[in-house]
């Protein structure tokens, strides 16, 4: 009796015939670089996220060293913030599809929060210099891999 299985079948699971899911997946995956880059996008959603919630607990009334009574309202950098967030997750979720939008605003997050970060550089350098470099791999990924972009 012959074994009929001893050769790997094409197809996955079934065998019998070649997957048309697994045939995409090979012309189409996503460089795991994109991947890094939409990571960083959920984390800057994250964090922005974190941020909005912080401003909106910190707002209210505030008693000075003085003992004078001061109301803060950072409402409207909270708002600020969950759009940014807003933003930042919606660019992840579209790197990830390889659309135009999520290309564009990772460029922009990351060119800005580098940037950014230079000026933080006398006061935390160690931070500072992994930020940037973390901003400059989302900016190689991006540019590295933006065929993925136009074949999407």
């Amino acid at each position: 009796m012959t074994d009929q299985h001893s050769e790997p079948m094409p197809g996955g699971v079934g065998g019998g015939m070649e997957s048309p899911v697994g045939s995409r997946a090979a012309a189409h995956r996503r460089p795991g670089m994109l991947t890094f880059a939409a990571v960083m996008m959920f984390v800057v959603a994250g964090l922005e996220g974190l941020s909005a919630l912080l401003n909106f607990a910190g707002t209210g009334w505030w008693v000075t060293e003085a003992g004078n009574l001061v109301y803060a309202n950072f409402a409207f950098w909270g708002i600020l913030d969950l759009i940014i967030a807003i933003i930042a997750l919606y660019a992840g979720i579209e790197i990830l599809r390889g659309g135009t939008y999520g290309i564009v605003v990772g460029y922009l997050f990351a060119v800005v929060g580098a940037i950014r970060w230079l000026f933080v550089i006398p006061a935390a350098p160690v931070l500072a210099v992994v930020v940037i470099a973390l901003c400059v791999m989302v900016i190689y990924g991006l540019a590295e891999h933006s065929d993925y972009f136009e074949r999407a």
